[in-house]
């Protein structure tokens, strides 16, 4: 499991691996569960498999980690019943309460539920009001591995707050529920990373993460086999196997890539989150977690505003306000015509008291989105 988060070659047929730690733990869980009874009136479903953004068809990043798959049917056999776990983008490997989210999916950092039926007219929603949730292994906060355990999901209705971008429910008095006795999850994909300053998988020797995602807090892993570094041509080779990764002739820290444009340059790789992004002298950190001149992503429509986090800007929306290491982005939620410099945070739980996560929609091929740059702004709730 860890060989293929890194991407080190493995052979065609490797040898038994010795237990990792995080198998060892679910398996443990697994086997407690197995002991228990579902709660008298409530029904036993089971969970299938979860995707994350980028795997599900169109690509869906949302302002916080989503997994989305199905329970099994328990309603209309033509329609599915949707399961649906998010997370904060800071949830850290552990054991979860689910009891302490309240049935509220407002409240709940570490979030399950279920929507029988979903997309009829007599869809109804399931959320958790007790179990355990248990992260045991988190590669990015796309690329995780998990179990729930013991968890009862209540039949409830929405409830304030009722408009975006996150809302409320409530669990219904004597409503129906469905038990889950044990369920696993896996999102993490062959040669994943996590792009952001840090993490473990940032800087390995040789290779290069390069972000999926607008936000770059998701990645995958290039080997970095030649010396080209920012603007120079390059030449990218995909991968021959599942078990290998995709090869770059630039040097480490630099994706080899067409995102702004025909043909493929290295590009040197940043965390706009970070204190000092490190970029190249003439660039500045942008979207994908890439390095580019300011001019460039203006005249691919991306807006930078002088102002300063907190203070006032002379736009009304611009997609960049701040400096680097303490980007915003601009918005007007007065309608005044001038916006304001919210900083931009990645998780929910790093917005302030009277605060809450906005975030910034890009649409995508195909229909898709991406939703994963995230901002502070005051709710007043």
């Amino acid at each position: 499991m860890l060989t293929a988060v890194v991407g080190c070659g493995v052979p065609e047929q490797p040898a038994d691996p010795s237990p990792v730690p995080e198998q060892e733990t679910l398996r443990a869980a697994e086997a407690e569960a197995a002991l228990l009874t579902p709660p008298a009136g409530c029904t036993e479903i089971t969970m299938g498999e979860l995707t994350n953004g980028i795997e599900r068809t169109p690509v869906q990043y949302g302002p916080q980690p989503t997994y989305v798959g199905t329970f099994s049917d328990q309603g209309d056999p033509a329609a599915a019943d949707v399961a649906r776990i998010r997370l904060d983008v800071n949830t850290q490997p552990g054991l979860y309460d689910l009891a302490t989210g309240g049935t509220n999916l407002f409240t709940c950092e570490q979030c399950v539920w279920g929507v029988q039926d979903s997309g009829t007219s007599t869809a109804r929603t399931f959320v958790a009001e007790s179990g355990s949730l248990l992260l045991a292994l988190k590669v990015s906060p796309q690329q995780t591995i998990g179990a729930l355990a013991n968890v009862t999901l209540r039949q409830s209705v929405a409830a304030p707050p009722l408009s975006a971008p996150y809302t409320g429910t409530a669990p219904v008095a004597g409503g129906e529920c469905r038990w889950i006795r044990f369920a696993t999850w896996n999102t993490v994909r062959q040669g994943g990373c996590d792009p952001r300053e840090g993490s473990l998988t940032a800087n390995i020797p040789g290779h290069t993460c390069v972000a999926s995602n607008r936000a770059a807090d998701d990645g995958t892993l290039e080997r970095s086999l030649g010396t080209k570094t920012h603007g120079e041509a390059c030449t990218y080779t995909a991968a021959t196997s599942e078990y290998e990764l995709a090869t770059t002739d630039c040097a480490e820290g630099f994706a080899c890539t067409t995102a702004w444009g025909a043909p493929s340059k290295c590009m040197a790789t940043c965390d706009f989150m970070a204190a000092d992004p490190g970029c190249p002298t003439g660039t500045v950190c942008g979207v994908q977690g890439l390095c580019q001149e300011q001019a460039v992503q203006v005249a691919a429509g991306f807006d930078f505003d002088p102002a300063l986090i907190g203070e006032q800007c002379t736009l009304g929306y611009a997609e960049f306000c701040g400096a680097e290491g303490a980007r915003g982005v601009c918005l007007d939620l007065g309608g005044t015509g001038r916006g304001t410099c919210f900083p931009y945070k990645r998780a929910r739980s790093e917005c302030g008291s009277g605060e809450e996560l906005g975030f910034v929609s890009y649409p995508l091929a195909s229909g898709g989105y991406d939703r994963s740059y995230g901002f502070c702004y005051p709710d007043g709730l």
